[in-house]
């Protein structure tokens, strides 16, 4: 069985993976675990991969904002950028909304559709 949340590193950048179904809490309590592993780069970028959430279109609009603020929280910790992975309309929509709400607290973010172009634009 595939563990929903998940993270990893890569170069200068945490990449947090959503696959199938799982709860905001779990998402946060990722967030924080991946932050405080030793092998965190010192403010690492960050990419969401929601290429394979199943729960993010169970997610209302409130959802993804009290996540986008819990992100923007988290600015002092990463670099300031956030790459999301948003394949399909709905998951894109929702997160460019989300990502309204992370831009207030000084956090530059993109949606993108491939994992590719995300770690291109978070990279360069």
């Amino acid at each position: 069985m595939r563990v929903p949340v998940t993270y990893r590193y890569d170069a200068n950048m945490l990449v947090i993976e959503l696959v199938g179904e799982y709860s905001t809490l779990e998402l946060r309590a990722t967030f924080l675990q991946s932050l405080s592993d030793p092998k965190c780069p010192v403010k690492p970028f960050l990419l969401i991969d929601l290429a394979g959430s199943h729960s993010i279109h169970q997610r209302s609009s409130e959802d993804v904002k009290t996540v986008a603020s819990f992100v923007g929280s988290l600015s002092e910790r990463i670099n300031r950028r956030v790459a999301l992975v948003a394949p399909d309309d709905l998951t894109y929509g929702l997160m460019r909304m989300g990502s309204v709400g992370s831009e207030e607290r000084g956090i530059e973010s993109q949606v993108f559709r491939t994992f590719d172009e995300a770690r291109l634009w978070i990279l360069s």
